[in-house]
């Protein structure tokens, strides 16, 4: 086997267990945590599509970049996570794990929209509202 076909098995190798931990953690999440987590999955997952869009569209795809997003969001999966079951363990709730999941809901929003303007979709009013949630997200 050629060095080049060995690095790709590698990479299939590694995106399979990537899938498959994300599987093991939605599983577990959506058996015991709340709607957040779901929402905040599939907006992630927004979130991806489009980045590769917008790169596709302005010629700047590039697997590294794309690779650190998804690991990006893998931790904030992995850190939301943990919130719960630390919570859930010391409070008998999940509010702060929610309320953590709702946060980043409303960062993958922001960024949703960035990669549609960026594409060239007219935001309207929304890319004002975006604007002033931006400013807030960013403290300023």
């Amino acid at each position: 086997m050629s060095g080049k076909d060995k690095g790709k098995m590698e990479k299939q190798h590694g995106l399979s267990i990537a899938i498959g931990v994300i599987g093991g953690i939605w599983s577990v999440m959506v058996g015991s945590f709340g709607l957040a987590v779901s929402v905040l999955l599939v907006v992630m997952l927004a979130d991806y599509v489009t980045g590769l869009l917008c790169a596709f569209v302005n010629k700047e795809l590039n697997s590294a970049k794309g690779t650190r997003g998804f690991i990006k969001k893998l931790i904030v999966l992995i850190l939301i996570g943990l919130l719960y079951l630390i919570e859930i363990s010391l409070n008998g709730t999940a509010a702060g794990g929610e309320g953590a999941a709702w946060a980043y809901i409303a960062i993958e929003f922001i960024s949703i929209t960035e990669n549609a303007g960026k594409i060239g979709v007219p935001l309207g009013p929304l890319g004002n509202i975006i604007a002033v949630l931006k400013e807030k997200v960013n403290g300023k």
